[in-house]
């Protein structure tokens, strides 16, 4: 008896993963995987780095009734969902990918500035489990299935983990939608060493992982000797400051300032957009376009 409890101390005394499966990470990964270098695509997004933290989220808990465990998929969506608003906010998007996304719902209530996608639907699409999710899945349902907005999806404060996960809340709809995405835009991912990573946060954010979280001290959160059990968002160097999905102990918001020794995951991944997709477009063109929408928009009036 006392054995059982020494035990049961003991594992409430252990880490807690929080959403990220390094062994299976560790069997996913291949040598057929693009590696960042010299030969990298370049991606259509360029945010400064002191500029990024405007145009991040919202932010969002990653939890109901239960831990969600899918802080991989939120750390590739914080991050595309910032490079989304700015394109929007620079107008560098073409009246076709503008328009499909704004009547679809992409936007938050109609703001072009406040994109959200559905955490859930890449969750489940990328199979995350109760033990989390491999750091690459997550990149490659992105890749292969595309994207569809928050209120499709959403998180609800009462949902357990099996609702919030349940592969029936995607319906025939939802697919449709998200292929439609990867047809407008083209998302690709690779792998990042430590040693692109100072040349990288000039251009980029990067998902990375690291321990969640010891006590800060001095307004950072500490080197501590646990292994990775996380995933979120690095936003820019020297020090790390990252972008997370539980909220920073000390103001209460999602944004994170790690030690510049901080214990990170010995790799992490660049997801970016690479081009927007090859859409049929109409002959007449961006103005033809337009024509086009006015005339249904007339017929609906008179019908």
């Amino acid at each position: 008896m006392k054995t059982d409890i020494l035990e049961e101390k003991l594992e409430d005394l252990a880490p807690k993963n929080y959403g990220l499966d390094i062994e299976r990470e560790k069997a996913e990964v291949s040598n057929e995987d693009w590696v960042f270098g010299a030969i990298s695509q370049p991606s259509i997004v360029y945010i400064p780095e002191d500029e990024r933290e405007e145009y991040l989220p919202l932010g969002e808990i990653q939890r109901g009734v239960e831990d969600m465990m899918d802080c991989v998929t939120r750390a590739y969506l914080n991050k595309l969902e910032a490079d989304f608003n700015w394109l929007f906010r620079h107008n560098r998007l073409s009246l076709d990918s503008r328009a499909f996304l704004v009547e679809n719902g992409y936007p938050r209530d109609d703001d072009s500035q406040g994109i959200e996608f559905s955490d859930a639907f890449i969750a489940i699409k990328s199979k995350t489990t109760k033990s989390g999710n491999s750091l690459k899945a997550p990149a490659q349902a992105i890749h292969e299935f595309g994207l569809v907005p928050k209120f499709l999806l959403p998180l609800e404060s009462d949902m357990t983990f099996d609702d919030y996960h349940n592969p029936k809340r995607i319906t025939p709809e939802i697919e449709r939608l998200a292929k439609e995405f990867t047809k407008h835009f083209i998302i690709n991912y690779e792998k990042v060493y430590p040693d692109h990573f100072e040349e990288l946060y000039k251009e980029e954010m990067i998902v990375t992982a690291g321990y969640a979280w010891p006590d800060p001290i001095n307004g950072e959160y500490p080197k501590v000797d646990y292994q990775p059990n996380h995933s979120f968002l690095g936003i820019h160097r020297p020090k790390h400051v990252i972008f997370d999905n539980y909220r920073d102990t000390i103001d209460g918001d999602f944004i994170k300032k790690l030690a510049s020794d901080y214990n990170l995951l010995e790799y992490g991944y660049r997801i970016f957009i690479s081009a927007e997709g090859a859409v049929k477009k109409n002959p007449l063109g961006a103005i033809g376009d337009i024509f086009i929408r006015l005339l249904k928009a007339l017929k609906e009036l008179l019908t």
